[in-house]
């Protein structure tokens, strides 16, 4: 088993990046066999808490939130941080400082998201919740789709006699 790792990285410190997280951890956790993926998740942002209305969307979908947190992108350009393979910019830009600590050989993919503005944080009339819920949903697709990518590769490197016939 390759030992891959994905980070999902979004702006604006909703924490869009931890809904991607949890949606890949959803279908990593419904795969057969060991855990084929390491998953991560980051903001670009400064901001300390994630979105409490994406969270209870979130929960509403029965997605795990247990353990996941609004961390800040630079944590994984210190040494000792976990090897990141794969980032993927939900709405984002990767800083070019970031780009550098975390080396050449890094997958960077930009995912054109726009979280749902988080002006009105009273969401009385409940319109953020349901775009989150529209948001997961339209992520759950690209998210799918990474993991199965990034699953297929380790097991083509695992065996690569496999697929030649």
């Amino acid at each position: 088993m390759f030992d891959r790792s994905v980070l999902f990285v979004g702006a604006e410190g909703v924490g869009l990046g931890m809904l991607a997280e949890a949606l890949a951890l959803d279908c990593v956790r419904n795969a057969a066999g060991p855990m084929p993926l390491r998953v991560y998740s980051a903001t670009t942002s400064d901001a300390a808490e994630s979105d409490p209305v994406m969270v209870r969307a979130m929960q509403r979908l029965k997605l795990d939130t247990n353990g996941l947190s609004l961390k800040p992108l630079t944590l994984y350009a210190f040494a000792g941080a976990p090897r990141i393979d794969h980032v993927i910019m939900l709405g984002a830009k990767l800083p070019a400082a970031t780009k550098l600590a975390l080396g050449d050989t890094i997958d960077v993919r930009h995912w054109d998201i726009t979280p749902p503005s988080t002006s009105d944080k009273d969401d009385a009339p409940g319109t953020r919740y349901v775009d989150y819920l529209r948001l997961a949903e339209e992520l759950r697709t690209p998210v799918k789709a990474l993991v199965d990518e990034l699953t297929a590769m380790d097991a083509v490197a695992e065996n690569p006699m496999a697929n030649s016939a």
